[in-house]
């Protein structure tokens, strides 16, 4: 007879499928007993082939969801389709290393749920310049990012999951601030490492997904204690804060031009203090983060742009 499983691992995904194969690789590669956990990805009904095939010897249940296509139901689908006690949720671009379900177990404690470590996947860090985005969680993070956290099941029960009001985003936090209401202690596990992948974004993707994740301000919204780990209490990240103060000054431009250009300083410091630390030449990385500014100028307009509307049907002042 077999044994049920310890841990449950849920992935949702959507045409990635490239990107799933790498996760149940590593899945597979884990050193916690096959026997001992289970694996569900949750795909959209309309998704065609092919699909990533698990490596040999990983048996993984695959479900599908006829709704909207963002992750928040598809993690609602799986973790409902597990008897194991623990659920841990990683995300199609994500490479949990090797002891990940293994240290996850054994920092599991009665009234908790876990979060681990996330950083850009080492294969393709060379990648993270431009456009690029990756993760790095390398504490306790107050937003409880699902690339990498564990719940009991009993407490996803409790809770009935993941609101699905948050439709791309934010459901993540608003469930770990549920849980932590509901007398649930956040536990914070180093040594349990998801490693993140660095997508490369053109101009357009950037766009598209800024205009796709204002869910920040409907956190706030549900839970306004939260705002205390915004920047300053009020933008989403220090880069808004000062192309907020640079797009105020430039209002002086014509009467003050000096003032305005010092009222930029700020944001482009910001930007060219990251490209400093590539191992480049100092006037080649000048050169390069001078080439990105106007896009990353350009996305972050339209992020604060996106916020503001959502900050506004929901009533709160966040940017």
């Amino acid at each position: 007879m077999e044994s049920a499983p310890k841990v449950a691992v849920v992935i949702p995904t959507r045409n990635r499928e490239t990107r799933v194969a790498f996760a149940l690789e590593a899945i597979g590669a884990q050193t916690l007993p096959r026997d001992q956990f289970e694996v569900v990805v949750v795909r959209d009904s309309s998704q065609a082939g092919p699909f990533a095939k698990p490596p040999e010897g990983l048996t993984v249940r695959y479900l599908t969801y006829s709704g909207s296509s963002g992750p928040t139901a598809k993690r609602n689908v799986g973790w409902r389709s597990t008897t194991a006690p623990l659920v841990a949720f990683t995300d199609d671009d994500c490479r949990p290393a090797p002891d990940w379900l293994e240290r996850m177990i054994q920092a599991e404690e009665d009234g908790t749920f876990l979060t681990g470590r996330t950083e850009p996947d080492p294969d393709e860090i060379h990648l993270l310049r431009g456009l690029a985005r990756s993760r790095t969680v390398v504490g306790p993070s107050e937003w409880y990012p699902c690339c990498n956290v564990a719940y009991p099941r009993a407490m996803l029960d409790r809770l009935d999951g993941f609101d699905e009001s948050f439709y791309f985003g934010g459901e993540d936090t608003d469930l770990a601030l549920r849980a932590r209401k509901a007398g649930a202690r956040a536990q914070y596990v180093h040594e349990a490492l998801v490693w993140h992948a660095v997508l490369s974004r053109t101009l357009i993707d950037a766009f598209r997904e800024a205009v796709a994740w204002p869910s920040l301000p409907l956190v706030i919204s549900r839970h306004p204690e939260q705002r205390r780990h915004l920047y300053l209490s009020f933008f989403r990240n220090e880069a808004h804060a000062k192309l907020a103060l640079a797009v105020l000054g430039s209002a002086a431009l014509r009467a003050r031009p000096a003032f305005a250009l010092a009222m930029w300083l700020p944001y482009l410091a910001h930007h060219l203090r990251s490209e400093l630390h590539t191992p480049s030449p100092v006037p080649v990385k000048l050169a390069r983060g001078s080439l990105r500014l106007p896009s990353l100028l350009l996305v972050e307009l339209v992020e604060m742009a996106a916020t503001a509307r959502a900050a506004w049907r929901h009533r709160v002042a966040v940017a």
